[in-house]
C-alpha cells in the first residue's frame, strides 16, 4: 500500500515537472527496490517499507549533523528536506511519556529489567517508538 503509495506519487511529481521532489521518491524507491528483490511473496508489506524508510531517515538525521558541523549549509538543507519528505510517509513514533508508560507496563508484566527489558520493549514497540528514546527510559529507570 505505501509502497504503491510512493510510485505514484513519484509519477504525479514526473507530470508536474518536480525535479527536487522526483529525485527524493526515485531514491526511495531504488532503496525500496532493492528489498523488494528480497521479498519474494508480491508487493512489499508496509512494516517493510516502513523499516527502509526508517534506515534512510537516519541516514539524513546523521548527514545534517555532519554538515552543519562543518558548515555545509546547502547540504544540510538539501538533507532536511528529504528527511521531511520521508517522514511524511512514517508513521508518527510514539512521545517519551507514551513510551514510558509502555515500558512500566512491560517490565511489571515480565518482570525483566536492564538489558532483557530491552529486548522485550524493543520487539514490542519496533516502529512505534525511537530506539534511542526507549534505550533512555530503560537504562534511567529500569536497570
Amino acid at each position: 500500500m505505501l509502497y504503491s503509495q510512493l510510485k505514484s506519487e513519484s509519477i504525479t511529481a514526473q507530470k508536474a515537472g518536480d525535479a527536487r521532489l522526483l529525485g527524493v521518491l526515485r531514491l526511495l524507491l531504488s532503496e525500496l527496490g532493492y528489498a523488494q528483490a528480497d521479498y519474494k511473496e508480491g508487493e512489499l508489506p508496509d512494516e517493510e517499507v516502513v523499516r527502509v524508510l526508517n534506515k534512510e531517515a537516519k541516514k539524513r538525521k546523521d548527514s545534517i549533523e555532519i554538515y552543519e558541523k562543518v558548515g555545509e549549509t546547502v547540504r544540510a538543507d538539501q538533507e532536511k528536506y528529504e528527511l521531511a519528505l520521508i517522514e511524511k510517509y512514517l508513521p508518527t513514533m510514539m512521545g517519551e511519556a507514551e513510551v514510558e508508560v509502555e515500558v512500566a507496563k512491560i517490565a511489571a508484566e515480565t518482570g525483566l529489567t536492564g538489558g532483557r527489558l530491552m529486548g522485550a520493549v524493543m520487539g514490542k514497540l519496533k516502529g512505534k517508538a525511537d530506539g534511542a528514546v526507549i534505550n533512555k527510559i530503560v537504562s534511567l529507570k529500569f536497570s
